[in-house]
């Protein structure tokens, strides 16, 4: 009985942390968007030339609780840097002005900075669709961000991101732009 009580709680710890440890990884992941036949390919200095305006909601992963807010993004592109003037609006009344400056290295590959990212920004290609990966310091912690961003068949761009620690999902972000009419 002891052999069997103690083989019980070991199996018991073990399912538990297998549990917390699948939990976390499926927090962690990065975005998924659905590829769809129609969707064009995402090209970052054709679809950010110009404006662009956008409506999105952050989600607490642990609350629940969301953060929505509009956006208007300027883009330039002079053959060789990508810069984006975003200006956001939240619901709550604050706004706050970034701006990207990402370099390009190569076809479908961007390096660069904001001045909230902590070191360097990454974007790259895939499957049509391009990822961008940074770290952002928030009150005091550094916390990283996996965007996904896919252009859609009607024009829009959809990005979804999520927002982590230690691999350990805290949020989510979904935005979606559309290029302002000329």
């Amino acid at each position: 009985m002891f052999i069997m009580g103690n083989s019980l709680r070991h199996l018991r710890h073990s399912m538990a942390l297998a549990s917390v440890l699948f939990l976390l990884d499926g927090c962690a992941s990065p975005p998924r968007i659905a590829v769809r036949p129609a969707d064009p390919p995402l090209v970052m200095e054709d679809f950010f030339a110009g404006t662009v305006e956008g409506e999105g909601v952050f989600t607490n992963s642990w609350t629940g609780t969301e953060r929505r807010f509009q956006v208007v993004i300027a883009g330039f592109w002079d053959g060789r840097e990508l810069t984006l003037v975003e200006d956001f609006d939240y619901a709550d009344g604050e706004k706050d002005r970034k701006t990207w400056r990402l370099q390009r290295q190569g076809p479908g590959s961007f390096t660069g900075t904001r001045e909230d990212v902590v070191g360097e920004a990454r974007a790259w290609t895939e499957d049509g669709r391009v990822r961008l990966e940074y770290s952002v310091k928030l009150g005091g912690w550094t916390v990283d961000f996996a965007d996904l961003l896919a252009l859609r068949s009607d024009g829009s761009l959809l990005n979804r991101a999520t927002v982590g620690k230690w691999g350990v999902r805290l949020g989510r972000v979904e935005l979606v732009l559309r290029k302002r009419p000329s």
